[in-house]
């Protein structure tokens, strides 16, 4: 038969579990030169010893061994690592204890007396499982830590540069301050940091600090002991405890109190805390990711937020740009939040206007990300792209004067009117496509129907690379 194949960088390994020293030497010989590692052990203590001491891919067992059984160890085993492939060797007629010990965690067994090729066959399928096993979890891995990332949606180039930033720093267990406008997507950057990180399979716990009352803040962080205060009819952890091992992101970190910025930084020097009217010491193993929406450097300055807690927490910075500086992902969020809302609403995919998107490239966007989705949305509900002009009270379009002056300050880059010149294009390019199309490739009726002459249909259609009517057409 041929060998097995290996995984890649390494050779499965096997440990084989006997009393029976010919057993052992019987199993080594016929599955080494199969190309597996194989260690042994005489019983389920040394077993055990061996295998906590070694990286196992595989374990054969014996089931009945002087001392512990085979079945112990069995537990022990699947205890200590779940996933693990583990096959019993059983006398004859003990199907009943085999098929007790598959309900157990066993992959397999071999009754005795068995065949080498019975024995190279079920540890092939042993091991082809554990590597089918390995090669899911890794692939489920990388789509978790893409899904992380494909949460943010734009290809502009400040885009690109915090993308960067997150794959750099996300498997990286450092404290990291994410800064930006309200409703720039700060929180989407976090889940994206802890999904990229070792910690992805552990608790992510999100605290609003700017939600919770000042009276309020420092229990919902280090939970309380019965009996602290009025209420407190019961122990509660804090939200530090719950997260232990894994991520808290402290959202509006910039709205904490000077108390609580005090206990934050203990905890972050010394890793423990107390719960409040308690006296037992607290260690925990948390990465804090924190945000705000505050200038803190200004906040230091007036004495509000305390500088040594600043540097603490400004380890690494991940700074999102607001909306108004990245117009070219407009297009993509406007997509990306219809094809969400059409789902979640039962509808039929909508497309937009040229002049509604238009006016959004248009448009300064002082609520950011969060105010371009809550807008998609109440357009697919209403079905109505005017919402946008006529609610004055939140999407009121800039004057002529007023753009002028925006771009003359700087804040309309050149970015914006790239992305207008593509966006403008593409629709030009859609509707005289559908107009040509709607009209069989008739020229003249295309023309009338677009309310322009023949001939500078034809010199639009020659810039924008469309192939024009019918011979007889033209």
């Amino acid at each position: 038969m041929a060998r097995i194949n290996q995984r890649k960088g390494r050779s499965p390994s096997i440990l084989i579990v006997d009393d029976e020293e010919s057993v052992l030497y019987t199993l080594e010989a016929v599955l080494k030169p199969e190309g597996y590692v194989v260690s042994k052990a005489s019983s389920a203590e040394e077993a055990m010893a061996v295998f906590l001491a070694g990286n196992f891919d595989l374990v054969i067992t014996d089931l009945t061994m002087p001392g512990d059984s085979g079945m112990v160890l069995l537990e022990r085993l699947i205890a200590e690592r779940p996933e693990l492939m583990v096959i019993m060797i059983t006398a004859y007629g003990s199907e009943a204890v085999a098929v007790e010990a598959m309900k157990r965690g066993a992959y397999d067994y071999l009754p005795k007396p068995f065949s080498n090729d019975e024995l190279r066959l079920t540890v092939r399928r042993a091991v082809e499982k554990c590597r089918l096993r390995i090669e899911n979890q890794q692939l489920k891995e990388q789509l978790h830590q893409r899904e992380g990332l494909a949460a943010l949606i734009g290809s502009s180039e400040c885009m690109q540069r915090v993308y960067d930033l997150i794959e750099r720093v996300g498997p990286n267990d450092v404290t990291v301050l994410i800064t930006g406008e309200s409703g720039t997507g700060k929180e989407l950057v976090a889940n994206a940091l802890h999904s990229l990180s070792p910690r992805r399979s552990r608790p992510f716990i999100r605290v609003n600090c700017a939600a919770l009352p000042e009276n309020l803040i420092e229990s919902e962080l280090f939970g309380y002991e019965r009996g602290a205060f009025t209420g407190a009819l019961n122990r509660r952890l804090g939200k530090f405890e719950i997260a232990d091992s894994g991520t808290i992101f402290l959202d509006e970190i910039g709205e904490m109190t000077m108390a609580t910025q005090t206990k934050l930084l203990r905890i972050l020097q010394e890793r423990e805390f107390e719960r409040i009217g308690g006296n037992q010491t607290i260690s925990v193993d948390t990465r804090v990711i924190t945000a705000t929406n505050r200038d803190l450097i200004q906040a230091i300055n007036e004495g509000s937020f305390r500088e040594d807690l600043f540097y603490r927490l400004n380890v690494i910075n991940i700074h999102l740009p607001p909306l108004r500086d990245r117009l070219a992902d407009i297009p993509a969020l406007v997509e990306s939040f219809a094809r969400k809302y059409c789902e979640k609403l039962n509808r039929r995919q909508q497309s937009f206007s040229d002049q509604f998107m238009g006016k959004l490239m248009q448009y300064g966007w002082p609520g950011n990300v969060r105010e371009l989705q809550n807008l998609i949305e109440k357009v697919i509900i209403l079905e109505d792209e005017s919402v946008f002009q006529n609610d004055s009270s939140r999407f009121h379009l800039r004057s002529r004067l007023e753009n002028e002056k925006f771009i003359e300050e700087g804040m309309m880059s050149m970015q914006y009117k790239e992305a207008k010149d593509i966006l403008l294009k593409t629709f030009e390019r859609k509707y005289f496509e559908g107009l040509l199309e709607k009209t069989s490739g008739n020229m003249s009726e295309a023309a009338r129907l677009a309310g322009m002459h023949r001939k500078n249909l034809y010199l639009k259609l020659r810039e924008l690379d469309i192939a024009r009517g019918s011979a007889e057409d033209q």
